[in-house]
């Protein structure tokens, strides 16, 4: 679970890399669609977030 939790706080193009460069998860359904799932989610947020005026 950690893993998912790392990813989620901003780590998502390098755990994606690391997940297949080292071949860790790379059979299990929750890290196949989680991981991708939740980088869309991270670039949806940075795009609202930058339209919004935070950044």
């Amino acid at each position: 679970m950690h893993y998912l939790l790392l990813h989620f706080f901003g780590g998502g193009v390098g755990t994606i890399l690391g997940m297949y460069k080292f071949r860790h998860k790379t059979k299990k359904m929750k890290f196949i669609i989680g991981f991708p799932t939740i980088l869309i989610l991270e670039i949806i947020l940075i795009i609202y977030l930058i339209f919004k005026g935070v950044f």
